[in-house]
């Protein structure tokens, strides 16, 4: 009975650099053949080893196994050599939903080619909280419409590989104010606000056929979880999703080790209530063998049924099935297909789109998605302008992140340095001393015109949105020395508000290798700003802000 039970539950592995991967390979392995997990969600690796360390896993299982992984914005989010997606926000700034239907096709294909069949996107959430910590520019928007039509055309792309796609995170995660990764936020809207706006997304996936669904750490009052988490809420489950919305597919759990389920309950607690809210796979409990044992006392003891369990089991199976079901396709970063090649055709004649050798049709996909993302909020007579604006040492270029250690800088000073021979980019970052920061005005002082690069993805467990006080305050102190200031908000929403409102703006969403190309094509004009920002202007955005 423990082997049937451990198939409900999914471990973890990184291999992302700094972890013991040897250690999580072993410890994992044992899970698989001794404990009976039924599956695994990767994260970190690269194309070239990981579809080995997968293929040798499923080798030793005696039942097949669920390889997940959070693939918001492409294998090359986890894998080095996939492809790395703009941020869901640059796809929703662009409006363009067949480009997420493409975006889901690549990322299925590749996610199918190393051996995984689940993927944990797209983030369904509708982002009504510019501050929200955790979901920020991962969310396609603000408004529920065009959320949905993403949503649906995303998950038809990636499932025509046979791979799953898991929109998250149910009910909505968007109107928070907290990091679920840290404590369990509350959203207080009314249920008729939910179901005409945060639940829309969902089912539009759900009537595009999304097999799998997963569940928010957030409590809702209105629906029926006051002080618990909707993971734990049978009313949000059971009636709502399964019941009302009418789904049929897998129910997957937010990670269970996050700070919203882990600081009120034990591994074992935490997966018992879980399932019988009626979630079908248990992510990444704090401790596997703990999270066994109380199921199966849960089902001695009357607590949970066997028919329960047995639910969920016929569940997995049937997914195993459907996934089965689809060939393997040719090499981990095979040529789109004609289909897709036309849809890039159509909606840029002339450019040429490789058809079937390598990745680079597949980066054609995201350079299109960051192209069209491209959002010019304010001009000032300065965007876009010509590259002998930037020569120096008539203009200086500034580049400001929380850690330059990783952020990778290579593509935006590449882009540069093609078209203005000779253009440094400083950097600065948390640690950067004062009197570096100082050496950084004084040049700005000196420079006519200026260039501010400001990245920030969202990042787990930080609780905050948006670039610290510090490098605001950078950005400040470089905008007050220069009149003629350009920022480029590699960033999410949140940040946008504290741009100081002498600066002309772009928002790319997101510091990806596209977005960077796409933003200095657009800075010097050889590509349009055709982005809409997409989400409700916040309430202390400077006056005057304009849209194109």
């Amino acid at each position: 009975m423990r082997r049937t039970i451990a198939r409900l539950i999914l471990s973890g592995i990184s291999c992302r650099e700094g972890d013991d991967s040897v250690a999580q390979y072993h410890r994992l392995r044992a899970e698989i053949q001794d404990a009976g997990v039924g599956g695994f969600i990767v994260f970190g690796g690269n194309v070239d080893s990981t579809p080995e360390l997968i293929g040798d896993l499923v080798e030793v299982s005696p039942h097949p196994l669920i390889v997940a992984s959070d693939l918001e914005r492409g294998l090359g989010q986890q894998l080095e050599g996939g492809t790395v997606f703009p941020s869901q926000m640059a796809l929703g700034a662009a409006g363009v939903a067949d480009l997420a239907f493409a975006q889901g096709w690549v990322t299925g294909i590749e996610a199918r080619a190393v051996g995984m069949n689940l993927v944990f996107a797209p983030v369904a959430d509708v982002l009504t909280e510019p501050e929200n910590p955790i979901i920020g520019a991962r969310s396609y928007g603000g408004e529920a419409l065009p959320v949905a039509d993403m949503c649906s055309a995303f998950v038809q792309g990636c499932q025509t590989w046979g791979v799953g796609a898991t929109p998250k995170h149910f009910p909505g995660h968007g109107a928070t104010l907290l990091d679920s990764h840290v404590e369990l936020p509350t959203v207080a809207a009314d249920r008729e606000t939910l179901v005409a706006r945060d639940l829309l997304p969902f089912r539009a996936a759900i009537e595009a056929g999304a097999r799998a669904v997963m569940t928010a750490h957030v409590a809702y009052p209105s629906l029926g979880c006051a002080g618990f988490p909707a993971t734990m809420c049978g009313d949000v489950v059971q009636g709502l999703l399964r019941r009302e919305m009418g789904f049929e597919g897998l129910v997957v759990t937010d990670a269970l080790i996050m700070g919203a389920v882990a600081k009120a309950l034990g591994a074992g607690e935490a997966a018992v209530r879980a399932l019988e809210a009626g979630c079908d796979v248990l992510l990444v409990p704090t401790d596997v063998n703990e999270a066994v044992e109380a199921i199966h006392a849960a089902v001695l003891s009357g607590r949970l049924s066997v028919e329960r369990i047995e639910r969920s089991l016929a569940r997995i199976d049937a997914f195993q099935a459907w996934a089965d079901a689809c060939e393997d396709p040719e090499g981990p970063v095979d040529g789109l297909r004609e289909d897709v090649c036309s849809l890039l055709e159509e909606l840029r004649p002339g450019a040429p789109c490789p058809r079937t050798e390598g990745s680079a049709g597949h980066d054609a996909v995201a350079l299109e998605i960051a192209r069209r993302g491209v959002t010019l909020l304010r001009d000032h007579g300065l965007v876009p302008c010509a590259p002998s604006a930037y020569e120096p040492p008539r203009a200086a270029a500034f580049a400001l992140a929380e850690d330059a250690s990783r952020v990778n800088l290579l593509w935006l000073r590449s882009e540069l340095n093609a078209r203005i021979g000779g253009l440094a980019v400083s950097v600065a970052d948390e640690a950067t001393p004062d009197d570096v920061v100082a050496r950084m005005e004084d040049a700005a002082r000196r420079a006519e015109c200026i260039l501010v690069a400001v990245f920030d993805d969202v990042a787990a467990w930080r609780g905050r949105a948006g670039p610290s006080e510090r490098l605001v305050s950078v950005l400040e102190r470089l905008a007050k020395a220069c009149a003629r200031a350009v920022v480029v908000a590699f960033t999410g929403p949140a940040f946008l508000p504290r741009v100081p409102e002498s600066c002309a703006l772009v928002c790319c969403y997101d510091g990806s290798p596209a977005s960077q190309a796409a933003a200095v094509e657009a800075l010097f004009g050889e590509a349009p700003m055709e982005g809409r920002l997409p989400v409700a202007v916040p309430p202390a955005f400077p006056a005057g802000h304009r849209f194109r």
